[in-house]
């Protein structure tokens, strides 16, 4: 697809939260990068973030900027692996008392 097409809807869907959220960027940001994530086809997706690593989000009204810019985190962290989900307490280890 045409960048300049995924840019202009990413904008324009940076529009419709800004307004939706009032005056809290962040929330709006990840309101973006959340239809991003669950409506866009993966390819287009993929387009997006290569074009944020080559020309650093160049075009995108800040709100969209940032939503792309959590996305690319995202993709840039290591994936969870099971266990360690919970490496701070209680996932799957059994209640104080269980057993005795």
């Amino acid at each position: 697809m045409n960048i300049d097409l995924l840019i202009k809807m990413a904008n324009e869907i940076g529009d419709f939260f800004a307004g939706a959220q009032g005056n809290d960027a962040q929330a709006a940001s990840r309101d973006v990068a959340n239809h991003i994530k669950r409506y866009w086809e993966p390819r287009m997706r993929a387009q997006m973030l290569k074009y944020y690593e080559e020309r650093q989000g160049a075009g995108l009204t800040d709100l969209a900027k940032n939503a792309v810019a959590l996305l690319h985190a995202a993709s840039q962290a290591p994936p969870a692996t099971p266990g360690t989900a919970g490496a701070s307490g209680a996932a799957g280890a059994p209640a104080k008392g269980a057993g005795t």
